[in-house]
């Protein structure tokens, strides 16, 4: 072998190896998210396009292995997302869908908790392609004022959904916006931080 021969042999070796590096680093970043099992095949109703029956059965694999399977026939109309996120980030739109069907399925049955629930749909968007800000704010808004069930969410419990009118839920939206965008707060965080917004003096119950 000659020595360009060889010079070039180990530059493409070197391509490769970055190549396979970049794939395993894609790979890494879906895997903190999980992933999906099948095809989303879903038939929307165009009357409102908020109705949507399952064609198919799929199910999503969260970060810790658990698997949020969806059956065939499953109807849904989004109620699980608060609607004053309807107006801001249509959830049956783009990438939101398959995650937004997932949430409203595990809301109705409440096989698990309400926070498991609520982060799934985190994981689940994220997987789907939908922005990390994006995916924050509107779990941060399903976190607070989506369903909540189980121990301590009976109404004066500790737990208890947030009651706000809906122009108060889109200011908290905005307030959640804005705090994504300055600061990009780790899950554990945000929730912290969107329950000082929504629960300020003078705000809560507005």
């Amino acid at each position: 072998m000659s020595r360009v021969d060889a010079m070039n042999r180990r530059s493409f070796l070197i391509v490769a190896a970055a190549a396979l590096s970049a794939c395993a680093t894609r790979a890494g970043a879906e895997d903190n998210y999980g992933h999906y099992v099948g095809k989303f095949v879903a038939e929307f109703d165009n009357t409102d396009g908020r109705k949507v029956t399952l064609l198919e059965p799929y199910s999503f694999v969260d970060p810790e292995g658990r698997e949020w399977d969806v059956p065939t026939g499953y109807q849904t109309d989004g109620a699980s997302v608060p609607a004053v996120l309807w107006a801001l980030y249509p959830p049956f739109t783009g990438n939101y869908r398959q995650a937004a069907v997932i949430h409203d399925y595990y809301c109705d049955r409440k096989e698990r908790s309400w926070q498991d629930t609520h982060q799934v749909f985190y994981y689940a968007m994220r997987a789907a392609n939908v922005d990390e800000k994006t995916a924050k704010i509107m779990y941060g808004a399903v976190y607070l004022f989506g369903p909540r069930w189980g121990p301590g969410t009976l109404p004066g419990q500790h737990a208890a959904p947030i009651q706000a009118s809906a122009e108060r839920q889109t200011q908290v939206v905005r307030e959640l916006e804005q705090l994504v965008e300055k600061d990009n707060p780790d899950l554990d965080d945000l929730v912290a931080k969107a329950k000082t917004i929504a629960l300020a003096p003078g705000h809560a119950g507005q």
